[in-house]
């Protein structure tokens, strides 16, 4: 009797019609669904919600510990609860202990995990004009992408070894990849140019990539018991667990360095002003061109007036964090897909993008980072995000105001998890949902009895950078990095031939750490072949 009255009185009251997930442990309830943590993949979290969809329905309600979730397990109604015109109050954040009260105790945040604010609004719309903005940083933001991934490229030549008779490079190209992404964020954020072949700055780079990877792993919303208990019960979790420093260690860690890049960016403010009025020592006007374009140049000249330094530090932080997550664990398994699975599609491509630059390799080379003109590649990209969906359960919401669903009424201040796995793979919407297809992204027309034309099919969506109004701002951004990455590494190669046995296709099976976040592919070699 003690137990059912401590758990009526912790826990929220229930959403009518909708189906409430029984969960026989008093205070705990649905938390004993990811307790134990997971081990192997078919423990993922996102596997479990979707078996229990097929008994309490596509969207159910479920306790964990003191906190109401609302779980949508279909492409139907994400959609309907993400996306319609009716779901304004869908357009927050949760906030949780160990994220945003002890890993994050300054209480900055990057852009998307803030809650809804005035900070947040300033935030995303500042460094939209600043950074993203296809429309006012296009070129410069292409120059950055195509040298980022030159060097990438020229990093892979330089190892290759000779393997009957031909040119070979084997390499695992997650860290590669990083690199890559990290380089354009530091450019474009702090005009630091990290520089891979200096012991020093690759002693940075795998610090921020060794902290932003954990943090990854231990601010998952399903896997800290801690963010679902009441103060007392949380206490006692506290005590048992050694989470609280570790997080206050990767807390000050990440502080570090970004104070480190904030510092630099300041002193070249002010060398970048000096040398400007210096006739005799100014600087290249190209180098001067490309610093006046990165987001914390333009923080200080416009004297700090449009955003708060605590809005700038969680733009930072964005730009830093964001991508190490997302372009380079879809980059790695996109090309596994295509060497080791589907080498027709990669012929099928750079066929594509020949055609589309005379059949001139350099020219297509040269060319590709400022159009993205072959809509083969883009298929590639769109099908690689839904395929991989390197967030299976994307970030949790949390409502602002009342959430209409079929006959229910989602109140206020309510958690919602997107279970993106589930609907990026509904086979109502995607038929052989796990079967590596880009053609389903294409439309085919045909313009006389030989020849067609192809488009991307725009119409449809997935939702690996969420879904809604606060659906990953950087998305398009991260597709550009991705179509660069595609393009140019299929010019520059082709699959190797090899007798070395292929991983898994399946991306939960590939996971490492089936509890984490973010699905991040075990340590392998992919073989490429120089063209």
């Amino acid at each position: 009797m003690l137990k059912r009255i401590a758990d009526y009185i912790i826990s929220p009251q229930t959403i009518k019609h909708l189906s409430l997930v029984y969960t026989p442990v008093p205070i705990l309830r649905g938390l004993t669904l990811v307790i134990p943590r997971a081990k192997y993949w078919v423990d993922s979290p996102c596997l479990k919600f979707q078996a229990l969809a097929k008994r309490y329905g596509e969207v159910y309600q479920i306790k964990f510990g003191n906190r109401l979730i609302v779980v949508a397990n279909s492409y139907s109604s994400v959609q309907q609860l993400w996306c319609s015109n009716n779901v304004k109050g869908n357009n927050s954040r949760p906030v949780t202990y160990s994220f945003h009260k002890v890993l994050s105790k300054t209480g900055i945040y990057t852009i998307g995990s803030t809650p809804m604010s005035e900070a947040y609004k300033n935030s995303r719309k500042h460094i939209s004009e600043h950074i993203l903005s296809e429309r006012k940083n296009k070129q410069f933001n292409f120059h950055v992408i195509s040298q980022s991934c030159d060097e990438l490229i020229a990093s892979l030549i330089i190892k290759s070894e000779m393997k009957e008779g031909k040119p070979v490079v084997s390499d695992d190209l997650l860290l590669k990849a990083q690199y890559f992404h990290l380089k354009i964020a530091l450019w474009l954020t702090y005009g630091f140019k990290i520089k891979f072949d200096d012991p020093i700055h690759c002693s940075l780079a795998n610090d921020i990539i060794r902290v932003e990877n954990r943090i990854t792993k231990v601010r998952s919303h399903i896997q800290n018991l801690q963010d679902y208990l009441p103060f007392y019960a949380r206490a006692l979790c506290n005590f048992f667990s050694n989470h609280n420093p570790e997080f206050k260690q990767l807390y000050e860690s990440r502080n570090n360095y970004l104070q480190l890049f904030f510092a630099h960016a300041q002193q070249l403010y002010e060398n970048i002003n000096d040398q400007k009025q210096n006739l005799l020592h100014k600087l290249e006007s190209d180098n001067i061109d490309e610093l006046e374009n990165t987001l914390m140049y333009n923080y200080f000249k416009e004297n700090n007036s449009r955003v708060s330094l605590e809005e700038l530090t969680s733009e930072c932080l964005t730009m830093v964090s964001a991508g190490l997550d997302n372009t380079p664990l879809n980059f790695k398994y996109g090309i596994h897909m295509l060497c080791n699975f589907h080498p027709e599609y990669w012929n099928v491509a750079f066929k594509d993008l020949l055609t589309l630059y005379d059949n001139n390799i350099d020219k297509a080379y040269n060319s590709c980072s400022s159009d993205l003109n072959s809509c083969y590649i883009l298929a590639l990209v769109e099908e690689t995000l839904r395929l991989f969906t390197v967030l299976p359960l994307s970030l949790p919401r949390e409502t602002t105001a009342n959430v209409i669903y079929q006959n229910s009424v989602i109140p206020s201040k309510t958690t919602l998890f997107m279970n993106c796995w589930a609907a990026n793979h509904d086979e109502s919407v995607f038929p052989e949902p796990m079967e590596f297809k880009p053609e389903r992204w294409l439309i085919f027309s045909k313009t006389t009895e030989n020849s067609e034309t192809v488009k991307l099919n725009t119409s449809m969506k997935h939702f690996a950078f969420g879904a809604g109004c606060r659906k990953c701002l950087g998305a398009n951004f991260a597709k550009r990095e991705l179509y660069v990455l595609f393009a140019k590494l299929i010019l520059k190669f082709k699959p190797a031939i090899t007798t070395n046995v292929k991983p898994t296709f399946h991306p939960l099976k590939l996971n490492m750490y089936p509890e984490s976040l973010a699905i991040e592919p075990i340590a392998f070699d992919i073989h490429l072949e120089i063209r």
